[in-house]
């Protein structure tokens, strides 16, 4: 994929500016206060969105790949650290930060900070990048240019005047000073918004082991627990799936959901509506628990089929061929397999996956349920982009748009059809 110049300068700020957010976040949690990561006064930090442009540029050809991808990041990750740091040294006349505690073999925790950078470039590039490709060519290309030169004055300035207040060791005007105050204005709202958040759902008297009485990770039947129920069930389904037809067809098919990872969205989604209904019923004679999971598993496959084929205009499974289907949509016998499952999940399956989401550490529960609720929205929302862009290009009215033209590189007809076999169009 070839960038245009507007769109990797567009690309660097936001990395740099994403980047000082995490930092702004793991050292607010840290040290209980905001600190103003990195040496500069904006809100960035450089080494983040230098990194991955040097991973857009120069390893396009390792998409896909994804261990090699992942070593590549973390060797990007090592150089742009070593480089920066000897840059600044050498402008500053000194030492100004230990840049070795970041190198993966200067030690032991610069090795696991080149872990997560190089798996955190990997998710940005599969992930954050199409998102921001799309965002930056809705921009107006001369506004694009128009932000780019703005963003890169201002970061320019930044630089400059801190060099200057290094060399001549002492404030460098009142332009660094309102640059520094309106940094540090976001980042104060962005670090009080972090300890609220940690103090509502961490006070102090917190066990989180969930021993004494005390409020353990995602009680009960929250909206956390049905993301973990979400994404577990949503892994488990298309596995289950991959495994049956392998066994009836003797072939390897995907049966995923989504472009990245095996994920089947509707089954996390048919779990989710078993437990928020069928819950209340768990003490009740199986013979309610299945009648409610044969009409809601039968009521669920047909709504989810009608609803794919109103918004993408494809068929995604088709019964018509077996007997007592139901417009093609579901049939009888896998309604009464709904009830059965739905036996199975909220009598044994449920109560043992509830507990052992619940003696989850609260904080790691807590950030991992929201990294993995975003990666799966994003996931989503790519998956979707590119069904609508397959279904363009087979009808003919594909326009050949910048956005449409990355959509087509990064996903093609064979991507497409490889991990949706069954996809053909509605008629």
């Amino acid at each position: 994929m070839q960038y245009h110049i507007s769109e990797l300068v567009f690309f660097f700020f936001v990395y740099s500016f994403l980047g000082w957010c995490l930092e702004v976040a793991v050292l607010s949690i840290r040290r209980r206060k905001f600190i103003n990561p990195g040496a500069l006064s904006g809100p960035v930090c450089p080494a983040y969105g230098a990194g991955l442009v040097l991973c857009l540029v120069f390893l396009e050809s390792l998409r896909g790949h994804f261990v090699l991808q992942f070593l590549a990041c973390m060797a990007v990750a090592n150089i742009v650290e070593a480089l920066a740091a000897r840059m600044a040294d050498r402008a500053a006349g000194r030492r100004l930060w230990n840049a070795g505690k970041r190198e993966a073999l200067g030690s032991l925790p610069g090795l696991l900070y080149s872990v997560l950078w190089g798996a955190g470039a990997v998710l940005a590039l599969a992930f954050l990048n199409p998102l921001l490709y799309i965002l930056a060519n809705l921009i107006p290309r001369p506004a694009l240019w128009g932000l780019d030169i703005a963003f890169t004055l201002v970061f320019l300035a930044d630089i400059l005047l801190f060099f200057f207040a290094i060399r001549a060791g002492k404030a460098a005007g009142a332009f660094q000073t309102a640059l520094k105050k309106a940094s540090g204005s976001f980042g104060q709202r962005l670090s009080g918004h972090i300890h609220l958040r940690l103090q509502n759902a961490y006070p102090p008297a917190l066990d989180v082991t969930g021993e004494g009485g005390k409020k353990r990770f995602a009680e009960g039947v929250s909206l956390t627990k049905l993301i973990w129920v979400f994404l577990i069930c949503a892994l488990l389904g298309d596995l289950i799936e991959t495994v049956w037809v392998r066994l009836v067809s003797d072939i390897w098919m995907s049966r995923s959901s989504v472009l990245y990872g095996p994920f089947s969205v509707v089954w996390g989604i048919g779990a989710v509506i078993l437990t928020v209904v069928l819950t209340p019923a768990a003490r009740k004679n199986d013979r309610y628990v299945f009648l409610g999971g044969f009409l809601l598993g039968g009521t669920y496959e047909y709504m989810a089929s009608v609803f794919t084929e109103l918004v993408f205009g494809q068929v995604f499974w088709d019964y018509s061929d077996m007997p007592l289907n139901i417009g093609g949509r579901t049939n009888l016998l896998f309604m009464f397999f709904w009830g059965l499952l739905a036996v199975v999940w909220i009598k044994i399956l449920y109560p043992a996956l509830s507990g052992a989401i619940e003696r989850i550490p609260r904080l790691t529960g807590t950030v991992l349920t929201w990294v993995l609720a975003v990666l799966m929205a994003i996931d989503i929302l790519l998956s979707g982009l590119a069904i609508g862009r397959y279904v363009q290009r087979q009808a003919g009215t594909a326009e050949p748009t910048a956005i449409g033209t990355f959509l087509d590189e990064q996903y093609p007809d064979r991507l497409v059809e490889w991990v949706w076999p069954n996809m053909r169009e509605a008629g």
